[in-house]
Formats: C-alpha cells, structure tokens, sequence
C-alpha cells in the first residue's frame, strides 16, 4: 500500500511538471491573427497563399493602383494596356486610336462614289454664276474633288497642289491661254472635256504638256449634263507624301484649243484678267492630318 501510494504520487507529480503544455499560453479563440500563420500564409500585413492583402499582393500583383496579372488597375494597365487616355492592345482610347486606326468622331472612315452625283456630306464653295468646288478627305488619305461638269462649251478642270501656289507659273492645261499659279511641287488636275466623255487626272509638267495619271489612286467619273465632274486621288502617290493641306481651283476654259479661261465662273473667283493666280485656289485643311 504505502508503496503504491508513492508511485501514484509520483505520477501525478510528474504530470504537472516543467515538460506539460501550457493550456494558459496555447493558441485557441484568442490567437494571435494579425501575426499568426493560416494555411501557411498571414492575415493583416501577412500573406495569403503567398500573396499580400490591401495594398500588398494577390498571385504576384497588386490591387488599388497596383497590378493584377502584370496590369495596373484604376489609372494604370489591364493587360499591359493603358486605360482612358492611352492604349489597349497598342491602340488609344478617347480622341485616340483603336487598332492603330484614328477612331475620334472627327475623323470617321468614309468612303466616295464616284457616279457623277455629288457625294453627301462634303465641303461646297461657289455656285450660282460660278461653278461649284467641292471637297472632302478621307483618313486613308484620299482627296475628294468635284465641280460642275463640262457639257455647256467649255472644259472643266480642278487644279490640285500640295504646296502653296506662289510666284511660279505653269502653262495652262490641255494648251488653254494664259497660265495657272504653282507651287513648289508637282501641280495636277482633273480634266473633263466638252467634246466627248472623257475625264481623267493629269500632272501639269514644268517642261510643257501633261501627263495621264493611272491606276488604283485616280478615280474620276462624271455624270449627264447637271451632273458633276468628281474624283478621288491619292494624296501619298500624287505627292509622295499627304499634306497637311491642298490648295484646289476650279476652272473653266473655252473647248477649243487655246480656248480662254472663263473668269466670271472659276472658284475661287477671279479677278478677271485670264490666268489663274495664287489667290485664286482655295486652301483646304485635311482633317486628321
């Protein structure tokens, strides 16, 4: 008896001693969070499956002006693309460009029909006793020309220069009397001829005579008497770059050779004395240039 009794006190003594669990310094509902290890990852300054919370990092980005997947969220990138004022997918957004393609409201594709009809939608100066002049631009960079066409003894042109018209001078096209004002480059034309159907683009050369322009980057029609002479042409192949601005005259002379020119019905008007000066053409700003 007595012997037992000393075991079990023994064992009961060694139950309380310096190696037992403290219960008192054991982590149970009142454990430390804000230092503490959940799933291996820290609440509060600490990490969540190796990713940080308010403004720390979830899956290696960051939230609130920070990135997600490599991207910046609230003025910053999603997918490695600026929002509002920059570019997604190497395009901008708001007054900018989509798909490297300008996408501002003031600079809509369109597209001509060249019928003979006056297109929709485009700039118109002149009428009444002088012929109408006629002007549009498309962001690909094709100029939209178009006047009265020819049919009631005269020949129609529209004379389009890349560069201002100065103090050089050109012969008048298709051996007309007088001259016409021209720039430091290349001077061409839409020409419609009252004898017969034919209208084309020409270059005005320097040396004399004029030559046919072809191809995918001139188009011309012209329509019944009443219609209008209208073409397009490409402002790069004409010019071999597009100006920021043309400076474009229409002009009637007589159909005979060495026919004069038809002062009171040119746009811009004239002043009368049978060439077509500088101040004569008209300057066109192209929109989205």
């Amino acid at each position: 008896m007595k012997a037992a009794l000393v075991v079990a006190v023994a064992l009961a003594l060694g139950g309380c001693g310096p190696d037992a669990p403290a219960v008192d310094a054991a982590i149970g509902l009142d454990a430390r969070r804000d230092a503490a290890v959940i799933d291996g990852a820290m609440i509060d300054g600490a990490m969540i499956d190796g990713a940080m919370i308010d403004g720390a990092m979830i899956d290696g980005a960051m939230i609130d002006g920070a990135t997600i997947d490599g991207a910046m969220i609230d003025g910053a990138t999603v997918d490695a693309s600026p929002i509002d004022g920059t570019t997604i997918d190497g395009a901008t957004i708001d007054g900018a460009v989509a798909d490297a393609s300008p996408i501002d409201a003031g600079c809509p594709a369109r597209t001509f029909t060249l019928d003979g009809v006056l297109d929709p939608d485009v700039t118109v100066l002149g009428g009444g006793a002088r012929v109408r002049l006629a002007l549009a631009y498309a962001p690909d960079g094709r100029l939209y020309v178009a006047t009265d066409d020819a049919g009631e003894g005269s020949d129609h042109f529209l004379l389009v220069s890349a560069t201002p018209p100065a103090g050089a001078t050109l012969a008048a096209p298709f051996a007309k009397a007088g001259t016409v004002a021209a720039g430091s480059g290349p001077l061409v034309f839409l020409a419609d001829e009252n004898d017969n159907d034919f209208e084309g683009w020409f270059r005005r050369e320097i040396a004399g005579g004029d030559t046919l322009l072809t191809g995918p980057a001139y188009g011309a029609a012209t329509g019944v008497n009443g219609g209008v002479l209208e073409g397009t042409i490409d402002l790069a192949a004409a010019f071999g770059a597009a100006p920021t601005t043309v400076y474009v005259a229409a002009v009637l002379y007589g159909n005979a050779d060495g026919g004069a020119l038809v002062a009171g019905a040119q746009t811009p008007a004239g002043d009368g004395d049978g060439v077509v000066d500088p101040a004569e053409y008209h300057a066109f700003a192209l929109p989205c240039r």
